[in-house]
């Protein structure tokens, strides 16, 4: 029996070169809430029409659904808070990777405290022993650079910030859509595209929110609203590759498979950005991308 159809690479291999588009497109804007707020308003509009259509009721959601989907909001904002200070202040090879990487390892280690799920196997640990020595290398551009001071740069925090937000959410979305399934009535793909729709109108309201309470953030909103197309596109690619990876599920007998040939994203997002943006990232940090590939990809087919 196959694993993973054609249909199904191909659809994975596209979002994957749409994944690290609108991360490049955010990267190469000036990152801010604001941007990001009109990548959520055109991903709630392109999602409107499925959550229309598939037929979710809220009056089928138990109330504890209501605080697991605000909790997931608030790790959304933190999430693109420090992808967009974290842009700002580093390289996307640096920057893209690591903040993948990270919710990897801090998603393995806050389910296993809490009790959620099962527990790792063998070449699950191995694949995130070699991740965790990817993600070490990730910042240093040089041998010479390997010391103390090269992991206080400006950029870790929020990046580790983005991954705290990654990790608070993918568990608080888990659940969330369980309780979804348990009580909608409707199929997983519905279910799914239903609740991307209330996440990212959530996520659109919060940072609209949020860039009116800032001045420099409404300056760079009157900046971009209805005069640049690149949020807009942005927007598309970030819910488009969300949709790819749900329609690829239904070609495989394993959906391990999905997530490890997901982080093909991760060379094509370096690649724009030594090919496009002229960042040099150094031996050093082009180890530590493949060993963070390599490390995804055995933790997700060990999993």
């Amino acid at each position: 029996m196959r694993i993973m159809t054609f249909t199904a690479f191909s659809l994975v291999f596209i979002s994957a070169f749409l994944h690290a588009g609108w991360n490049f497109l955010s990267k190469k804007q000036v990152p801010s809430l604001a941007f990001y707020s009109l990548t959520s308003i055109t991903a709630t509009l392109l999602s409107l029409p499925g959550f229309l259509l598939l037929g979710l009721r809220f009056s089928t959601l138990p109330a504890m659904f209501w605080p697991i989907w605000i909790g997931s909001l608030v790790f959304e904002v933190l999430y693109v808070y420090g992808l967009a200070h974290a842009y700002r202040r580093d390289d996307i090879s640096l920057v893209y990777p690591l903040a993948r990487a990270l919710p990897v390892l801090l998603t393995a280690a806050v389910t296993l405290m809490i009790g959620i799920g099962a527990s790792p196997g063998g070449k699950a640990l191995a694949g995130m022993v070699v991740l965790s020595s990817g993600c070490i290398l990730l910042p240093v551009r040089s041998l010479g650079d390997f010391n103390r001071n090269t992991f206080r740069s400006g950029a870790l925090k929020y990046i580790l910030l983005a991954a705290v937000g990654t990790t608070g959410y993918t568990i608080l979305d888990s659940t969330a859509i369980r309780l979804v399934r348990a009580n909608a009535g409707i199929s997983a793909i519905s279910c799914s595209i239903s609740y991307l729709f209330m996440i990212e109108g959530g996520l659109a309201v919060s940072l609209l929110a949020a860039t009116a309470w800032n001045p420099a953030e409404r300056a760079e909103f009157k900046k971009l609203f209805l005069k640049s197309a690149t949020p807009i596109v942005s927007g598309i690619f970030s819910s488009s590759a969300y949709v790819l990876i749900l329609l690829a599920m239904s070609y495989v007998t394993n959906v391990s498979y999905i997530q490890a040939f997901r982080q093909m994203s991760l060379p094509l997002g370096v690649l724009a950005g030594v090919a496009l943006l002229h960042e040099r990232p150094g031996k050093p940090r082009l180890a530590g991308i493949a060993l963070v590939i390599a490390g995804l990809v055995i933790t997700a087919l060990g999993a």
